[in-house]
């Protein structure tokens, strides 16, 4: 059992929020780029425009994950 966290300061809740709410808006774009309009711009319009969407939409989703996990972390709710 452990001991229950202490709550952060006003303004890092603030900021965490931001940072969780930041990493959806990042995580489910860059999905959708990735998943979405990636391969139609893959097989409908440019091959190497399609590779290039399908990258941006990954590194999005990436950093998306990475601040979700840094503003869980400063809510003191980690994965």
């Amino acid at each position: 059992m452990t001991a229950p966290q202490p709550a952060p300061p006003t303004d890092n809740r603030q900021t965490a929020q931001k940072l969780v709410n930041l990493s959806h808006i990042l995580g489910w774009g860059g999905l959708g780029l990735l998943l979405v309009l990636g391969p139609v711009v893959l097989f409908g319009v440019n091959p190497t425009g399609g590779l290039v969407v399908m990258g941006i939409g990954f590194l999005s989703a990436f950093v998306g994950a990475i601040l979700g996990q840094v503003g869980r972390g400063m809510q003191g709710r980690v994965i």
